[in-house]
């Protein structure tokens, strides 16, 4: 029996196309393939492996699947045929450090959704980073549709607590510039997710501080920043 790898991370690739069916019609998604790595054994600098090393896939993915019709690339166009055909492409054109790491690449269709482990709520909201390099389009005043996730099985420790922090979002957060919401927070996710995370740890239940509830805060579809206490 193989002994389940300690590390695994994922990286996924959005890509949209179309597929044409036996009867001439045509089949549209949104398509996701994730790709998973494996290992028991970190790199010197931590990693199971660097995603920039994955940026061949990338390209690759954007040049030939996305906005086309599969079939003039992948001879088996269901979920299962891109995936296999893309495992191949990884083990053919990448260095050997990564595909000996490969453990699968799974591809879906449809708008990726919230894990359904986890307990989210959704707020809309302005906000501006500071510090940035000149010119960097996350220092202009600009929106998201922000969505929190905590995980199910860190709701029990805080009672009515995910009620309230709902209640909390709708009335200081949705609909706000986050720099006068929560003042003196340079309003990355990843300061977000620390400020919700240590909001929910002061109203958790009596004698529980809520140690090692991760929460997310996601910005867009493809990007999340966790904090976990």
């Amino acid at each position: 029996m193989r002994t389940p790898p300690l590390f695994r991370i994922g990286k996924n690739f959005r890509f949209e196309a179309t597929r044409r069916l036996d009867d001439g019609t045509y089949d549209g998604h949104s398509f996701t393939a994730e790709v998973v790595l494996s290992a028991s054994v970190l790199s010197p600098e931590g990693f199971v492996v660097d995603f920039g090393d994955l940026a061949p896939l990338k390209r690759y993915i954007d040049g030939a699947l996305d906005h086309q019709v599969l079939n003039d690339a992948v001879k088996d166009t269901s979920n299962e045929g891109i995936a296999e055909y893309l495992t191949g492409w990884v083990c053919d054109n990448l260095t050997a450090d990564i595909v000996a790491v490969l453990e699968s690449i799974q591809v879906r269709t449809g708008r990726p959704q919230p894990p359904p482990s986890a307990s989210f709520a959704i707020f809309e909201a302005s906000h501006q980073l500071y510090g940035l390099r000149e010119g960097h389009p996350c220092g202009r005043l600009h929106g998201h549709s922000y969505v929190l996730s905590v995980p199910v099985s860190a709701v029990p420790r805080f009672g009515d607590v995910p009620v309230e922090l709902r209640n909390y979002l709708r009335s200081a957060m949705h609909g706000s510039v986050l720099n006068e919401a929560i003042p003196g927070l340079n309003p990355t996710s990843e300061h977000l997710a620390r400020h919700f995370s240590q909001w929910l740890a002061d109203r958790s239940r009596s004698g529980d501080d809520g140690s090692g509830a991760c929460v997310r805060v996601s910005e867009t579809e493809t990007s999340w920043a966790e904090y976990t206490r």
